[in-house]
Protein backbone atom coordinates (compact mmCIF):
# COMPACT_ATOMS: atom_id res chain seq x y z
CA UNK A 1 0.00 0.00 0.00
CA UNK A 2 1.41 3.34 -0.98
CA UNK A 3 1.73 6.25 1.44
CA UNK A 4 -1.11 8.03 -0.39
CA UNK A 5 -3.62 5.27 0.31
CA UNK A 6 -4.06 6.04 4.06
CA UNK A 7 -4.39 9.72 3.19
CA UNK A 8 -7.19 8.97 0.73
CA UNK A 9 -8.92 6.76 3.31
CA UNK A 10 -8.74 9.52 5.89
CA UNK A 11 -10.23 12.03 3.45
CA UNK A 12 -13.05 9.61 2.63
CA UNK A 13 -13.81 9.02 6.32
CA UNK A 14 -13.75 12.75 7.03
CA UNK A 15 -16.13 13.44 4.13
CA UNK A 16 -18.47 10.73 5.39
CA UNK A 17 -18.48 12.17 8.90
CA UNK A 18 -19.28 15.65 7.57
CA UNK A 19 -22.12 14.23 5.49
CA UNK A 20 -23.56 12.43 8.51
CA UNK A 21 -23.30 15.58 10.60
CA UNK A 22 -24.98 17.67 7.94
CA UNK A 23 -27.76 15.15 7.47
CA UNK A 24 -28.30 15.06 11.22
CA UNK A 25 -28.50 18.84 11.32
CA UNK A 26 -30.98 18.77 8.47
CA UNK A 27 -33.15 16.31 10.34
CA UNK A 28 -32.98 18.47 13.45
CA UNK A 29 -33.93 21.57 11.45
CA UNK A 30 -36.78 19.75 9.76
CA UNK A 31 -38.04 18.49 13.13
CA UNK A 32 -37.89 21.96 14.63
CA UNK A 33 -39.72 23.42 11.66
CA UNK A 34 -42.40 20.77 11.88
CA UNK A 35 -42.94 21.38 15.59
CA UNK A 36 -45.64 23.94 16.33
CA UNK A 37 -43.97 27.18 17.49
CA UNK A 38 -45.36 29.19 20.37
CA UNK A 39 -47.78 31.76 19.02
CA UNK A 40 -46.47 35.30 19.15
CA UNK A 41 -48.63 38.03 20.69
CA UNK A 42 -51.06 39.44 18.17
CA UNK A 43 -50.94 43.06 17.18
CA UNK A 44 -54.24 43.66 18.87
CA UNK A 45 -52.97 42.17 22.13
CA UNK A 46 -49.78 44.24 22.03
CA UNK A 47 -51.84 47.27 21.17
CA UNK A 48 -53.95 46.74 24.27
CA UNK A 49 -50.81 46.38 26.35
CA UNK A 50 -49.40 49.62 25.00
CA UNK A 51 -52.69 51.44 25.31
CA UNK A 52 -53.57 50.46 28.85
CA UNK A 53 -56.01 52.63 30.63
CA UNK A 54 -54.29 54.69 33.29
CA UNK A 55 -56.38 53.02 35.96
CA UNK A 56 -54.78 49.68 35.01
CA UNK A 57 -51.21 50.91 35.39
CA UNK A 58 -49.28 50.43 38.62
CA UNK A 59 -49.89 53.38 40.91
CA UNK A 60 -47.42 54.90 43.32
CA UNK A 61 -49.41 55.42 46.53
CA UNK A 62 -46.76 56.57 48.99
CA UNK A 63 -43.06 56.32 49.62
CA UNK A 64 -40.11 57.66 51.59
CA UNK A 65 -36.59 58.34 50.35
CA UNK A 66 -33.34 59.79 51.66
CA UNK A 67 -31.97 62.66 49.59
CA UNK A 68 -28.51 64.23 49.59
CA UNK A 69 -28.76 67.96 48.99
CA UNK A 70 -26.31 70.19 47.12
CA UNK A 71 -24.75 71.39 50.38
CA UNK A 72 -23.92 67.81 51.39
CA UNK A 73 -26.63 67.47 54.03
CA UNK A 74 -29.37 64.87 53.96
CA UNK A 75 -33.13 64.99 54.28
CA UNK A 76 -35.99 62.53 54.10
CA UNK A 77 -38.66 63.16 51.48
CA UNK A 78 -42.18 61.74 51.52
CA UNK A 79 -44.58 61.50 48.61
CA UNK A 80 -48.18 60.30 48.74
CA UNK A 81 -51.29 60.00 46.64
CA UNK A 82 -54.74 59.72 48.18
CA UNK A 83 -57.77 61.64 49.34
CA UNK A 84 -57.94 64.46 51.83
CA UNK A 85 -59.08 63.04 55.17
CA UNK A 86 -58.88 66.33 57.07
CA UNK A 87 -57.75 69.86 56.30
CA UNK A 88 -57.22 73.12 58.17
CA UNK A 89 -55.38 76.38 57.55
CA UNK A 90 -52.15 74.88 58.85
CA UNK A 91 -52.29 71.18 57.99
CA UNK A 92 -53.70 68.52 55.69
CA UNK A 93 -54.14 64.80 56.32
CA UNK A 94 -54.05 62.44 53.34
CA UNK A 95 -55.23 58.83 53.28
CA UNK A 96 -54.03 56.44 50.58
CA UNK A 97 -56.06 53.60 49.10
CA UNK A 98 -54.20 51.01 51.16
CA UNK A 99 -55.13 52.79 54.40
CA UNK A 100 -51.84 54.61 54.97
CA UNK A 101 -52.53 58.03 56.54
CA UNK A 102 -50.12 60.93 56.95
CA UNK A 103 -50.55 64.47 58.24
CA UNK A 104 -48.56 67.34 56.70
CA UNK A 105 -47.94 70.80 58.06
CA UNK A 106 -48.81 73.56 55.60
CA UNK A 107 -47.01 76.91 55.67
CA UNK A 108 -46.27 79.88 53.43
CA UNK A 109 -43.63 77.88 51.53
CA UNK A 110 -46.05 75.10 50.58
CA UNK A 111 -46.94 75.39 46.91
CA UNK A 112 -50.53 74.37 46.20
CA UNK A 113 -51.64 73.73 42.62
CA UNK A 114 -55.18 73.07 41.44
CA UNK A 115 -55.70 71.27 38.12
CA UNK A 116 -58.98 71.73 36.21
CA UNK A 117 -61.25 68.69 36.16
CA UNK A 118 -61.12 66.68 32.94
CA UNK A 119 -64.00 66.68 30.46
CA UNK A 120 -66.67 63.97 30.56
CA UNK A 121 -64.81 61.93 27.91
CA UNK A 122 -61.59 62.10 29.90
CA UNK A 123 -59.90 64.67 27.67
CA UNK A 124 -58.16 67.72 29.19
CA UNK A 125 -60.44 70.54 30.26
CA UNK A 126 -60.74 73.43 27.81
CA UNK A 127 -62.01 76.97 28.11
CA UNK A 128 -64.61 78.75 26.01
CA UNK A 129 -61.88 79.67 23.55
CA UNK A 130 -61.09 76.00 22.98
CA UNK A 131 -57.68 76.23 24.60
CA UNK A 132 -56.55 73.78 27.22
CA UNK A 133 -56.96 75.09 30.75
CA UNK A 134 -53.72 75.33 32.70
CA UNK A 135 -53.11 74.44 36.34
CA UNK A 136 -53.48 77.40 38.65
CA UNK A 137 -51.99 78.45 41.95
CA UNK A 138 -54.29 77.84 44.90
CA UNK A 139 -54.36 78.12 48.67
CA UNK A 140 -55.19 75.66 51.41
CA UNK A 141 -58.68 77.16 51.47
CA UNK A 142 -59.25 75.64 48.02
CA UNK A 143 -58.63 72.13 49.35
CA UNK A 144 -61.58 70.22 50.76
CA UNK A 145 -62.17 66.86 52.44
CA UNK A 146 -62.53 64.13 49.83
CA UNK A 147 -60.35 65.84 47.20
CA UNK A 148 -57.89 63.60 45.35
CA UNK A 149 -54.39 64.93 45.85
CA UNK A 150 -50.71 64.25 45.50
CA UNK A 151 -48.44 65.67 48.15
CA UNK A 152 -44.70 65.75 48.66
CA UNK A 153 -42.99 66.87 51.84
CA UNK A 154 -39.92 66.79 54.03
CA UNK A 155 -39.78 64.70 57.18
CA UNK A 156 -38.12 66.04 60.32
CA UNK A 157 -38.41 63.54 63.14
CA UNK A 158 -42.07 62.60 63.33
CA UNK A 159 -43.25 65.82 61.63
CA UNK A 160 -43.70 66.25 57.89
CA UNK A 161 -44.00 69.63 56.16
CA UNK A 162 -45.68 69.72 52.75
CA UNK A 163 -43.64 71.30 49.98
CA UNK A 164 -46.10 70.75 47.17
CA UNK A 165 -49.76 69.78 47.03
CA UNK A 166 -51.51 69.05 43.73
CA UNK A 167 -55.29 68.69 43.60
CA UNK A 168 -57.35 67.64 40.60
CA UNK A 169 -56.78 65.77 37.37
CA UNK A 170 -52.98 65.68 37.70
CA UNK A 171 -53.29 63.77 40.97
CA UNK A 172 -54.41 60.64 39.06
CA UNK A 173 -52.29 57.58 38.16
CA UNK A 174 -49.03 58.08 36.34
CA UNK A 175 -48.50 61.74 37.25
CA UNK A 176 -45.78 62.69 39.64
CA UNK A 177 -44.02 65.75 41.01
CA UNK A 178 -40.87 65.66 38.91
CA UNK A 179 -38.76 64.73 41.96
CA UNK A 180 -35.90 63.41 39.86
CA UNK A 181 -37.82 60.21 39.03
CA UNK A 182 -38.93 61.14 35.56
CA UNK A 183 -42.58 61.32 36.54
CA UNK A 184 -43.16 65.04 36.29
CA UNK A 185 -45.87 66.22 33.93
CA UNK A 186 -44.85 69.83 33.40
CA UNK A 187 -47.16 71.43 35.93
CA UNK A 188 -45.26 74.73 35.82
CA UNK A 189 -47.41 77.79 35.22
CA UNK A 190 -45.15 79.34 32.58
CA UNK A 191 -44.65 82.61 34.45
CA UNK A 192 -40.94 82.90 33.72
CA UNK A 193 -39.76 86.08 32.03
CA UNK A 194 -38.43 85.69 28.51
CA UNK A 195 -35.00 86.95 27.56
CA UNK A 196 -34.42 88.54 24.19
CA UNK A 197 -31.11 88.90 22.34
CA UNK A 198 -28.36 90.63 24.25
CA UNK A 199 -27.98 94.34 23.58
CA UNK A 200 -24.93 95.26 21.52
CA UNK A 201 -21.91 96.24 23.52
CA UNK A 202 -20.86 99.92 23.56
CA UNK A 203 -17.65 98.99 21.82
CA UNK A 204 -19.67 97.59 18.94
CA UNK A 205 -21.72 100.77 18.50
CA UNK A 206 -18.80 103.17 18.70
CA UNK A 207 -17.38 102.09 15.32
Amino acid sequence: MSVREPLRIRKALLAGAVAVALSGTGVAIAWSAGDSPSPSPSESASGKANGKDKAQRPQHLHGESAVKKADGTFETELSQQGTVDAVSETSVTVKSEDGFTQSYAVNADTRIVKVPAAAADGSPAKGDDGKRLKPSEATIKDIATGDTVRVSGVKNGSDVTARRLVEGAAAGPGNGFGLGKGLGKGLGLGKGQGHGPDKPKESDTDD
